[in-house]
């Protein structure tokens, strides 16, 4: 029964996965990474910089912190893409 559930939830992520895939690495490094990650950990450390600690946020400080969290959330993408390329098997068919 388990398996049979097992085999079920990695044929939907596989699937999800694929669908990804079809729209490209950069496509997904972009989006998914840069934007998505990088934006969302922007915002909320901003936002924790001026509501929680009470910190004037000026604008070198705002720029910098942009930049890292792009560039992380491009290394966070970069990272699972080569995870889930490996876990879904498309890295041996090249």
């Amino acid at each position: 029964m388990f398996d049979r559930m097992r085999s079920a939830w990695f044929n939907r992520q596989r699937k999800a996965w694929e669908k990804k895939r079809k729209k490209g690495k950069r496509s997904y490094m972009l989006y998914r990474g840069v934007l998505r990650w990088g934006g969302f950990m922007f915002g909320l450390t901003a936002c924790s910089d001026v509501y929680i600690r009470h910190e004037k946020m000026d604008w070198s400080l705002g720029v910098s912190l942009l930049i890292g969290c792009f560039l992380v959330g491009y290394v966070w993408a970069l990272c699972i893409w080569n995870l889930n390329e490996r876990r879904y098997g498309y890295m041996a068919r090249r």
